[in-house]
């Protein structure tokens, strides 16, 4: 019986990744306009049946894609700043950044990241907060490094500072330019010497 049920979950689970695998590769393909229903189930090799049996709606399985998509973004970038911690706050910062803009410097990528934006900005009823919790997950990850550096505010300014690479990232994916290394070089260095400025609150005492 216990078997039974773990296999029931697998094939639960692999029909999910499967609607979101196929929902994704339509988004791409149409430069991210939500597909039909239909269409889904069809490039899955699916039915209507399981379709609704993992999802309530064509919008939650936008959702869950978009928050997929969000949790790559992050595991990447965590993955980049761990990888960078033997080198010091300042060289973590710089992996944790360029990783956040390269979603936009990779043409694959891009198509995928652009996709997966354009529908977070859409009227699901979730998924337009998701780069609210995009910039709150990458502030996480760079408080600790901001706090090394000297921030005074380290949370607020990890913030800030993901804040606004995630905004060169959007800009970047929806005119379609690609991002050099000047370019990229530009805005870490920019970002950076935000973390270091005096805190505005000692100045005015």
């Amino acid at each position: 019986m216990q078997n039974s049920i773990l296999s029931s979950r697998r094939r639960g689970d692999l029909e999910v990744e499967a609607l979101l695998d196929a929902g994704l590769a339509l988004m791409v393909a149409s430069g991210g306009r939500r597909p039909r229903v239909a269409d889904i189930v069809a490039a899955a090799g699916s039915s209507n049946d399981a379709f609704y049996r993992c999802f309530d709606s064509k919008d939650a399985l936008v959702e869950a894609i978009v928050e997929r998509g969000a949790r790559t973004v992050v595991r990447y970038v965590r993955h980049r700043v761990a990888r960078a911690a033997a080198d010091g706050p300042e060289a973590q910062l710089r992996a944790g950044l360029a990783a956040v803009v390269r979603q936009a410097a990779d043409a694959e990528l891009a198509r995928r990241t652009r996709a997966v934006l354009a529908n977070g900005a859409a009227p699901a009823p979730h998924a337009g907060h998701i780069g609210v919790r995009l910039v709150d997950a990458l502030a996480a990850l760079l408080a600790q490094p901001a706090a090394e550096l000297g921030a005074a505010d380290p949370l607020r300014t990890a913030r800030t500072t993901a804040g606004a690479a995630v905004a060169a990232l959007q800009y970047w994916l929806f005119t379609e330019e690609v991002p050099g290394a000047a370019e990229v070089e530009h805005l870490v260095g920019f970002l950076l010497a935000g973390v270091r400025a005096p805190d505005p609150r000692r100045l005015r005492r």
